[in-house]
């Protein structure tokens, strides 16, 4: 028996469900990201100076380094941001915990 309601077993429900995070698979995520963020640009980048200037490859080695280096920043701190965001760094000071209560409606039970 699953702990799992019936409704989240569904091929939908599920699919919109809470990504179950642990620091390996932000890490992963943060890394491809940012790999297929800069190589989407740099490759328009390429593209438009190839095609639309003419030129075989842009500005020599400095731009390909530039990439290289803004996506291993860019991964290190989305990874660092993430991390935050999932209470997994910090002491939480900036967090505020409020209590809060919620009346649920109930049917009430008419008469016929």
């Amino acid at each position: 028996m699953t702990d799992q309601p019936s409704s989240i077993s569904n091929k939908d429900v599920s699919a919109g469900m809470p990504f179950d995070g642990t620091p390996r698979k932000y890490l992963r995520l943060c890394i491809l990201g940012s790999v297929g963020l800069h190589a989407y640009l740099f490759i328009g980048y390429w593209a438009i100076r190839n095609f639309l200037a003419g030129e075989t490859w842009p500005n020599g080695w400095l731009w390909p380094v530039v990439a290289i280096a803004s996506a291993a920043w860019f991964s290190w701190y989305s990874y660092r941001w993430i991390m935050r965001l999932d209470a997994q760094y910090g002491r939480g000071s900036g967090w505020i915990l409020e209590s809060v209560t919620v009346k649920l409606p109930w049917e009430k039970p008419r008469r016929k």
